[in-house]
């Protein structure tokens, strides 16, 4: 079996543009821990496409189960990037939601006829969309924050004097959040923005307790609870920066396996083509779990998972593709 494992920001799409050091170092993160983590089992062959301006490390360059297509300019990568959907069947991608990038490059693997293990290209377009997913949270009975557009929302006086976060309707992670302690100060950074900027933004009330998230694999109506994640978070001015995660911490274990298993069903009943890898970010209140976001993909969360050792968080992906390959070679 071979399986295309594609990070977006170290792949050689950006190419041609600065490639911004913190997003690469977090890609090449997971990209390299599932490519290792795959090659603890058995009967698969990697292939990975990677920015000429990185430098692999000795164990990926060595390894011949391991193809890597290196691109130094934009033409070289659409090139090498075609030649995969051209030769491959299988595909992980790895990418962030922001500008539609992770929609785009699942509807270029699915056009080609091809396998991609991951969500269904309405359930992507869902969760990257903030307003649309709170509406449907809101519909299914799930816990989340009232969410308002910028555009309009926060400049109506009627609101609550309290915090709130204001971030990007299809953002990723940290990227672009922001607290401030009053509406006033939310009100005026909005006004300081221009307006088609603004109307790229959400609104959010600030929600006290723990940062958390779950990272979980789905297959069909089979899900597995992968790890329950603390997630690293700190303010630096009124911007909100991402530290990384800490599996099974004392504040992970104030959410019960049982707890955290049961929001996952209630997140995947009510987001229909919910598939592989997903992340649920969440908040532990007082009241209960408030869901802030689902991303529709593999996180950062799971360099940490791979790195505690416990299990091999790769083995539902491999699993999920050892039956897919079966089922096509049965019907060869």
């Amino acid at each position: 079996m071979n399986l295309v494992v594609y990070e977006h920001i170290t792949s050689g799409a950006l190419c041609d543009e600065q490639l911004p050091a913190s997003l690469a170092h977090e890609g090449e993160m997971m990209l390299y821990a599932i490519v290792q983590d795959l090659l603890q089992l058995n009967d698969i062959h990697i292939t990975i496409l990677q920015d000429k301006r990185l430098s692999p490390p000795e164990w990926l360059i060595n390894s011949k189960r391991i193809t890597i297509h290196s691109c130094a300019n934009q033409q070289q990568f659409e090139q090498q990037w075609q030649t995969c959907l051209g030769e491959h069947a299988y595909f992980l991608l790895i990418a962030p939601e922001t500008d539609h990038t992770l929609l785009a490059l699942q509807q270029q693997v699915l056009a080609a006829n091809k396998t991609y293990f991951g969500c269904s290209s309405e359930a992507t377009m869902l969760c990257s969309d903030k307003l649309r997913c709170y509406h449907l949270m809101q519909t299914a009975n799930i816990p989340t924050p009232t969410s308002y557009s910028a555009s309009n929302a926060l400049l109506d006086v009627c609101l609550i004097n309290q915090p709130y976060i204001v971030k990007p309707l299809d953002g990723a992670g940290c990227l672009e959040t922001f607290k401030f302690d009053s509406v006033i100060q939310s009100r005026e950074y909005l006004f300081s923005l221009p307006q088609d900027r603004r109307d790229r933004l959400i609104v959010q009330p600030y929600i006290e307790g723990a940062t958390l998230s779950l990272s979980i694999y789905v297959d069909g109506e089979d899900i597995q609870l992968l790890s329950i994640n603390e997630q690293l978070i700190e303010q630096h001015a009124s911007q909100l920066v991402f530290h990384g995660c800490a599996i099974n911490s004392d504040v992970t274990r104030q959410f019960s396996q049982q707890e955290a298993t049961q929001l996952a069903i209630n997140i995947h009943q009510a987001i229909a083509g919910l598939s592989g890898y997903v992340g649920i970010d969440f908040i532990l209140s007082k009241q209960g779990p408030v869901v802030v976001d689902i991303n529709p993909r593999l996180t950062t969360a799971y360099v940490y998972l791979s790195a505690n050792g416990l299990h091999n968080p790769a083995l539902p992906l491999w699993q999920h593709l050892q039956r897919l390959d079966q089922q096509e070679a049965q019907y060869a």
